[in-house]
């Protein structure tokens, strides 16, 4: 550490033998230093604060109701393209830029429209300022930016609202042909795979379902035949006995009792739906099927029935007692024979189906997943449709931003720039600076030794003594009057710069 300092009081003393070089370079750069910052133009700086007021009383009244413009957000935007081309240009001709200036170039006055300045503080506060040359310049450019800034903010956004709402229009217009398609889509695929989607419940539940059915059917049947085949028995053994002399009719209790169902729920379906609804025809044909059934049944009943064990019992002894039994048993085995036919169709049917049933459920299912998608976008947009409608008649009738202006631009009258003073004192800095810098870089290049400790650190030999200097009268007196001219020169160099900035720069 002691090294060091005496190191650095080696260098100060080195450059302090070469002073008289400092104050000739310290006035070869201060004077045209200060002839420079003299020739610098004055320019003078207008200002303006603004401010806005975003906040609406009605805001938390019409929550939900009504869907009203982000003034935050368009003030944002705003102020972001304020200072466009087009913006600028009209503030040029609104603030008579091509009389005050001189010209009539549009890029040029639009170019020396560039140092606008706007900017935004907190609590929506905004600062519009612009230097010019001409305080006159400066302050209509202000006045003209401050008064384009509140014109654009309070411009009405009715526009705005009656574009979106004719999208909103288009789009409820084009959502709903798409709907219109769709259910015909649906439609036509209900009216293809209605053995399948028109039975409702989960199809294998079906199927197994009948399957039992026809399985009971089957064993009924055998239970029947068993009891027509004892009576044909007994008949046979027993022919004298007294029988009854009417005949027995046809009669199919559950082909009945479908036929009532089906007519039943085709008065129901009438009662919702039109003739032509698919649903609607599709039991109509279904209900015409049956009936047609029912009486070929009854047809075919009437022609065996003379070739059945009834009629020749009745043939034979029409007085016997077993023949209404025997009759009633064959209709019995005839109508669960039908019964078991018809079942095993309707398994068959099923049967058939059933490989293709998940491709056709997944397709019904992802049509009316498309189905409820569009008609939730409907939904949702007539809903936006009645907001905007009500947010433009709110729009037209309030105000959603509110501007006060809290500075009014004034114009200048003391030039902001260049700050004269501060650029001397820079200048007289920077020339004592250079000068003390060209001092040390000589004390450098023209070293000396300052100590015998020195001496013997560049011999690389002892140093045995050292003889003291002794300075005369007149010596003194030479040395006094050398540091009386270099604080004068230096007290003079003072002195310009106080005058420079006192008298020239004030």
């Amino acid at each position: 550490m002691e090294q060091l300092v005496q190191e650095v009081l080696h260098q100060l003393r080195a450059t302090w033998r070469r002073r008289w070089w400092i104050l000739p370079i310290a006035w070869l750069v201060c004077i045209p230093g200060w002839a420079y910052i003299h020739s610098i133009p004055d320019t003078y700086e207008a200002s303006s604060e603004v401010y806005v007021d975003t906040d609406s009383v009605l805001d938390p009244l019409l929550s939900g109701m009504a869907v009203r413009p982000d003034a935050d957000q368009r003030m944002s935007m705003m102020t972001s393209t304020l200072l466009s081309r087009d913006n600028l240009q009209e503030i040029a001709q609104a603030a008579d830029l091509d009389v005050l200036l001189g010209q009539d170039d549009v890029d040029a006055l639009v170019g020396s429209l560039q140092g606008i300045d706007l900017r935004g503080r907190d609590q929506n506060i905004y600062t519009i300022s612009f230097t010019h040359r001409d305080p006159e310049v400066a302050y209509r450019v202000v006045r003209e930016t401050g008064n384009l800034f509140m014109e654009r903010g309070l411009g009405d956004p009715r526009g705005d609202l009656v574009s979106s709402r004719e999208f909103i229009e288009n789009q409820l217009g084009r959502y709903a042909e798409q709907l219109r398609d769709k259910e015909e889509e649906l439609e036509e695929f209900r009216r293809e795979h209605s053995d399948v989607l028109l039975a409702g419940g989960d199809f294998y539940s079906r199927l197994e379902s009948e399957r039992e059915r026809l399985d009971d059917a089957k064993m009924e049947l055998e239970q029947a035949r068993g009891h027509y085949d004892n009576l044909v028995a007994q008949i046979e053994g027993d022919g004298d006995q007294p029988g009854l002399g009417q005949s027995p009719e046809y009669e199919n209790p559950e082909l009945d009792q479908r036929i009532s169902n089906l007519e039943s729920e085709l008065d129901e379906l009438r009662r919702t739906y039109t003739d032509a609804h698919p649903d609607v025809e599709h039991t109509r044909r279904v209900l015409e099927d049956l009936r047609e059934q029912r009486d070929q049944e009854a047809a075919d009943f009437s022609e065996e029935l003379l070739a059945s064990p009834v009629d020749r019992l009745s043939l034979g002894n029409p007085n016997n007692p077993l023949r209404l039994e025997l009759a009633e048993a064959e209709s019995r085995v005839a109508s669960l024979e039908t019964r078991v036919e018809e079942q095993q169709e309707r398994v068959e049917e099923l049967e058939t189906v059933s490989d293709d049933v998940p491709e056709i459920q997944s397709a019904y299912n992802r049509l009316n997943r498309d189905y409820e998608a569009l008609q939730s976008s409907y939904d949702q947009l007539r809903d936006r449709l009645e907001q905007a409608v009500l947010a433009g008649e709110i729009e037209s009738g309030t105000d959603s931003v509110d501007f006060r202006v809290l500075e009014p631009p004034q114009q200048p009258t003391s030039p902001a720039a260049p700050n004269r003073p501060l650029l001397a004192s820079a200048v007289l800095v920077l020339g004592l600076g250079a000068g003390t810098g060209f001092a040390f870089l000589l004390a450098q290049i023209r070293g000396t030794v300052a100590s015998p400790g020195k001496l013997g650190e560049v011999t690389s030999r002892p140093v045995v003594g050292q003889i003291t200097r002794v300075r005369t009268p007149a010596h003194r007196r030479r040395r006094r009057l050398e540091m009386a001219v270099f604080f004068s020169a230096t007290s003079a160099l003072l002195v310009a710069y106080g005058v420079v900035v006192t008298v020239v720069f004030h």
